[in-house]
């Protein structure tokens, strides 16, 4: 404490310390009763928020009942969703639609039609060999020295003939010495293979193939064992050309490609027009279960796979219950109206309504308003009243147990609850058959402790009875300049907590005093701390001179005896 000085009162022997603590203490009571009230008017501040953020809370139910799109909610039904399911957007038509589906949309999908023993097998044997071109085969020598050409058809024949430097390609059988006649001639031949020429521009090219018409497979390979001539040999690739949505990919597809090669270079193809490749093990032939799938990445008809050539060893076969004459497209009827999508996802048949389409059969698609989302926005506007009405009655009246009033007792706030009594249970006859002018109308009930509820029964029937009537009573009547009931509490509401308001009024009453009683707090401690510096100071001279008293009294009182006793020694010698 200013002014305390631990050896005050040691030289007069009195108790001056505690004396200026005591007076001290008694004129900081009046100091901190202002310390005592702005801690009271911090609790109002405080308070003024809670209810302002409650009152909020209200607004935003009341503007949630004032907006047109708070009543175009609604509910989808089908009553079978083994066929349709469905949902719906604000603003759909009420009504009930019959739905018939006799055919949902597919995607296009192809099989191999028989099956190979892995993933890793290969899927295009090469069944003839090409060579490099030379520019005069008739009389061009297509081996430099003696040597053979052997040729491997099948699982183990073989057909080897002799060439030399007189050898040529092709004469036409004019001597019957060409490469040409040399294998088809050869007695190991006997019509396995045939060799034949072409021609691309200046270049003439050896053909060896096998000779059955559409032969395939392993037993009809055809590969050089021994080159000794001057050309080279090489199996051609073959086409594959599929076809999907208007548009079409060539794949160049190698001999000896496994079918999971294959799958890859499908997927992988930058000209895919929305084809997935994938290979299954069906199982059926346990030798050879596995098969190529080509799927298309789309439903519906525009997106069938069709072939325009195919691998010789790798035949492709639609589906059949996605023959031609089968559509892929979605086929159905609304109301009678047939329709055909290419999905089976449907928007814009039913107003307002979204398909998606399960199987075939008949259901009915029921659209109606959602009554429970109107009755939940109102559930909310109830909840936000009670709250508003319980926090500030409570903040307001008086409290039994610590017999003093509410933070709120002494502010514009304790007449609030009926201010918003008045504004909830007020009319409005914007709905022009009169039968919904109040939230009576819709049940509401007063509680003892002053709050409200809705009678649930009577929501409900009301809602599913004047369901138009309860959305003019809270939107109101523009053609009319009748304002609605929601527009009404959120208006009054807005002047409530705006910069102007009420409580903002109060807000900056409270925290005016507070710096008030903040500043005077302050002049106050340090106008008691001067005084009572001045007044420490008076008591140090006090006891200073109370000390000097004392010891002049007991000098005095010393000498006082020695003379005392000089009297009485010399009066004892006289005798």
């Amino acid at each position: 404490m200013a002014g305390s000085i631990s050896t005050l009162g040691i030289g007069s022997g009195l108790q001056l310390q505690d004396i200026l603590d005591k007076l001290r203490a008694v004129d900081q009571q009046v100091v901190d009763r202002k310390k005592t009230s702005i801690t009271k008017y911090q609790s109002q501040l405080d308070e003024f928020t809670v209810v302002k953020n409650k009152l909020l809370t209200l607004k935003s139910a009341a503007l949630n009942l004032s907006l047109s799109s708070s009543f175009t909610g609604r509910t989808v039904s089908s009553s079978s969703e083994s066929v349709a399911t469905a949902t719906a957007s604000d603003g759909a038509t009420v009504k009930n639609s019959a739905l018939t589906v006799t055919n949902l949309a597919q995607k296009s999908n192809w099989m191999s039609s028989s099956g190979v023993t892995s993933s890793d097998s290969i899927i295009y044997v090469p069944t003839s060999q090409v060579s490099s071109g030379v520019t005069d085969p008739v009389t061009g020598s297509i081996a430099s020295a003696p040597g053979q050409l052997t040729i491997a058809f099948g699982a183990s024949s073989t057909i080897t003939v002799d060439v030399d430097s007189g050898t040529m390609l092709d004469d036409s059988g004019a001597s019957g010495l060409s490469l040409v006649d040399l294998i088809n001639n050869d007695l190991e031949n006997a019509g396995k293979i045939t060799a034949s020429t072409y021609t691309v521009g200046s270049e003439t090219f050896l053909r060896v193939e096998t000779a059955t018409p559409g032969g395939s497979g392993e037993s009809n390979r055809i590969a050089i064992s021994t080159n000794d001539t001057t050309l080279t040999f090489t199996p051609p690739n073959k086409l594959l050309t599929i076809q999907s949505g208007g548009k079409a990919t060539s794949l160049s597809v190698a001999a000896d490609t496994t079918l999971s090669q294959l799958v890859t270079q499908i997927n992988n193809d930058t000209t895919n027009p929305g084809i997935t490749a994938s290979t299954i093990n069906d199982g059926i032939d346990p030798a050879n279960p596995y098969k190529l799938i080509l799927t298309a990445t789309s439903f519906g008809e525009e997106k069938r796979i069709t072939f325009l050539t195919q691998l010789p060893d790798l035949a492709m076969a639609e589906q059949a219950s996605q023959a031609v004459a089968n559509s892929l497209n979605s086929q159905f009827t609304t109301d009678g109206i047939a329709y055909q999508r290419q999905t089976n996802s449907i928007n814009d048949v039913i107003t307002g309504v979204s398909l998606n389409l399960q199987g075939t059969g008949s259901s009915t698609i029921t659209v109606i308003n959602n009554d429970d989302a109107i009755k939940e926005m109102i559930a909310s506007l109830v909840t936000a009243y009670n709250d508003v009405v319980q926090e500030v009655k409570g903040k307001s009246g008086y409290d039994t147990k610590t017999e003093n009033f509410g933070i709120l007792s002494g502010t514009t706030l304790r007449d609030m609850p009926y201010d918003l009594q008045s504004l909830i249970t007020s009319t409005n006859r914007a709905d022009s058959g009169n039968n919904i002018t109040s939230l009576f109308n819709l049940g509401l009930e007063f509680n003892r402790d002053g709050t409200i509820s809705i009678n649930d029964s009577t929501l409900t029937t009301t809602i599913s009875t004047y369901g138009e009537g309860i959305q003019a009573f809270f939107l109101g009547d523009s053609d009319n300049y009748i304002e609605g009931f929601a527009d009404k509490i959120n208006n009054r509401l807005r002047t409530l907590t705006g910069a102007s308001g009420l409580l903002e009024g109060e807000k900056t009453a409270a925290q005016t005093r507070i710096d008030d009683l903040n500043l005077k707090f302050a002049a106050d401690s340090a106008r008691l701390d001067k005084r009572y510096e001045q007044l420490t100071k008076q008591f140090v001279a006090l006891d200073r001179y109370m000390n000097q008293m004392t010891s002049m009294s007991n000098f005095l009182t010393g000498q006082f005896n020695s003379l005392s006793d000089g009297w009485v020694g010399s009066s004892s010698n006289n005798e």
